[in-house]
């Protein structure tokens, strides 16, 4: 009787360890995946076109010589005029 006492209590035991591992590996795994799908993408700052108020990329913009911004060239000479 106490023999499947003990034999059922180690039993349990190397169950347990064994879940126990892979909870750990899944966890792990998850936290991995949730950390790379939560990386944001590059965020660039948006400037405001001067003459028709139009959002774009700071990279895309085109500056005159005070640096305003324009969203395009036909609006910096239209601007200029």
């Amino acid at each position: 009787m106490i023999v499947r006492l003990l034999f059922f209590i180690l039993v349990f035991a190397i169950g347990w360890i064994i879940y126990r591992q892979f909870a750990k590996a899944i966890m792990a795994k998850s936290k991995s995946v949730k950390k790379m799908q939560t990386k944001k993408p590059h965020e660039e700052a948006m400037v405001k076109c001067a003459t028709c108020g139009t959002f774009v990329p700071a990279s895309h913009a085109v500056y005159d010589h005070n640096q305003t911004p324009f969203c395009s060239v036909e609006h910096k000479i239209e601007h200029q005029s």
